[in-house]
């Protein structure tokens, strides 16, 4: 009866498990099913905006009912038909681009008060992005030239790729050599290494591909956008309205590279901006040109899908790099002096030593297609406490507008008094704590 009874519990212990089991599995396919976003298939916009000096990708859901785009520019918009979905957590439409992209046949019309002014059909383009040390900047090629520039990449990349393989080759070689002159050297031979193999130039471009999307290059204005299907009609759901928008002024900004950290760079843009250095110190300085755009529109310009609210403040943005020109310093009591544009190579200090070294760049007939790392104007500050103005100047030798920046070093504050002023509420404090103290130890007037 006793093993009856242990052999019962046994196996009502096993049931329990094996439906603890099944509601854990039915309970972990509930979640994954209720985490499975509700996609839909939607017409949506492709966009690759022009913005300064590069391009930025997004998309235009039909949650979005206005474009921005920067005037006089040339951007590219795709009309396209993929399955999308709201993510809760940033707020926004995703596009399941891996199950459905398909393109949307028609030409794309541009209208302002009621006509339409422009009719565009899709064409084949890619966008090429040139790095240039931590600098980036874009080249769209149209129609054959993007045909063209596809092809020269092609045959840029097998040749880096040929080049890399022979490195690799190369390298394999040279260990063997190398392993092979050690062991010698260890019986006493006298041996020689030869040099360890060089690898090549990377890459500096890098591209999209070739695509098919619709150019749009507007002036400065309100419009509408639709696209118009093959069979005349206008395709539901592409109608939006489209904002092209420009700047209100622009000038001379700056990107502050410090020796020490010349990979994150400052930015001097706004007109007012003090450029700050530390004593004994070498900057390099490199003028780019600045625009002022609207902030709210810039914004949306880069994501379409941005909660934003209506704002009047504006908002400075860097553009391409200056090429020509000089930088004048003017310090009080000294004359003017003149620098001017200089590449440099930056070198990573070899060993354990975190670091790098800007030097000269100078040209290698063995790399042709090496390029500098950056062009700036060389500034070392000197002494703290010092300061001094500095603008540019055109190669004609004229001041250029909005170029001016102010050069300001803090003064070193000496240890001893930053501790006697820390100090100081902590000396008041004692004091008035011992004069409390010392009142209440006082004998009280007594009356007779």
């Amino acid at each position: 009866m006793r093993q009856q009874a242990i052999g019962g519990w046994r196996r009502a212990g096993w049931l329990v498990l094996m439906i603890c089991l099944l509601l854990t599995g039915l309970t972990s396919s509930a979640v994954v099913r209720a985490q499975e976003p509700q996609r839909q298939r939607a017409f949506v916009y492709g966009i690759n905006a022009a913005l300064e000096n590069t391009y930025t990708g997004s998309f235009a859901p039909p949650s979005v009912p206005t474009l921005y785009l920067l005037a006089d520019q040339t951007s590219i918009i795709s009309s396209r038909m993929t399955e999308i979905y709201f993510w809760a957590i940033t707020n926004e439409y995703k596009a399941s681009w891996e199950l459905l992209n398909e393109p949307v046949a028609g030409a794309l019309e541009i209208v302002q008060g009621g006509q339409v002014i422009q009719q565009t059909e899709p064409t084949s383009y890619t966008i090429h992005y040139q790095t240039h040390g931590s600098e980036v900047n874009a080249q769209l090629f149209l129609g054959r030239d993007a045909d063209s520039a596809h092809t020269r990449f092609s045959a840029e990349q097998q040749r880096y790729q040929a080049e890399l393989s022979a490195y690799y080759k190369a390298q394999q070689d040279w260990t063997a050599v190398a392993d092979d002159a050690n062991q010698r050297a260890q019986k006493g031979e006298k041996v020689t290494i030869p040099p360890a193999p060089q690898p090549p130039e990377p890459m500096s471009v890098t591209s999209n591909g070739v695509n098919q999307g619709i150019p749009v290059n507007l002036p400065v204005g309100s419009y509408q956008l639709r696209l118009r299907g093959r069979d005349g009609a206008i395709v539901p759901g592409s109608a939006r309205a489209l904002v092209v928008f420009g700047p209100r002024r622009a000038a001379i900004g700056y990107m502050v590279a410090p020796e020490t950290r010349w990979t994150t760079p400052d930015q001097v843009d706004d007109l007012s901006d003090v450029i700050v250095g530390t004593s004994n110190s070498q900057i390099y300085l490199v003028p780019h040109t600045v625009r002022e755009f609207p902030a709210h529109a810039y914004a949306l310009l880069q994501d379409p899908q941005q909660q934003i609210g209506e704002t009047t403040d504006w908002t400075w943005v860097m553009g391409a790099p200056i090429t020509a020109g000089q930088l004048e310093i003017v310090a009080a009591g000294q004359p003017p002096e003149r620098l001017a544009l200089t590449p440099y190579r930056v070198n990573q200090v070899a060993g354990t030593t975190l670091g790098y070294q800007i030097q000269q760049f100078v040209p290698d007939p063995q790399h042709p297609n090496a390029a500098p790392d950056l062009i700036g104007f060389p500034i070392h500050i000197d002494q703290p406490g010092s300061g001094f103005e500095i603008r540019m100047l055109s190669p004609q030798g004229e001041v250029l507008a909005g170029s001016s920046r102010l050069v300001r070093t803090p003064s070193a504050t000496p240890l001893s008094l930053l501790l006697l002023l820390s100090a100081l509420p902590l000396a008041v404090g004692a004091a008035v704590i011992v004069r409390r103290r010392m009142q209440l130890r006082l004998p009280r007037n007594t009356a007779g």
